[in-house]
């Protein structure tokens, strides 16, 4: 079953900037931060959650995307919220 879009913040105070999210992360390259962190204020389409469960100061935390959010995502990658 495909997970809602989530969109994902960063605690910055927080961040150790380690690059872990990334590293696990199964989106394209082009979803980073200049810091070496996952995308923010960015809807995921894949919502796997392993950059949060990864963080090690747990410092990533998510909601859902809006339904804006939801309808700017590429119409192939759009999942309907149920």
């Amino acid at each position: 079953m495909p997970h809602s879009p989530m969109v994902f913040q960063v605690n910055w105070n927080a961040c150790i900037q380690c690059g872990a999210c990334v590293a696990v992360c199964p989106k394209e390259a082009g979803f980073t931060t200049p810091f070496d962190t996952i995308a923010t204020d960015t809807p995921c389409d894949i919502a796997c959650m392993a950059c949060e469960k990864v963080c090690p100061v747990t410092a990533i935390d998510s909601r859902r995307a809006t339904a804006q959010e939801r309808a700017d995502l590429p119409a192939v990658r759009a999942i309907p919220l149920r």
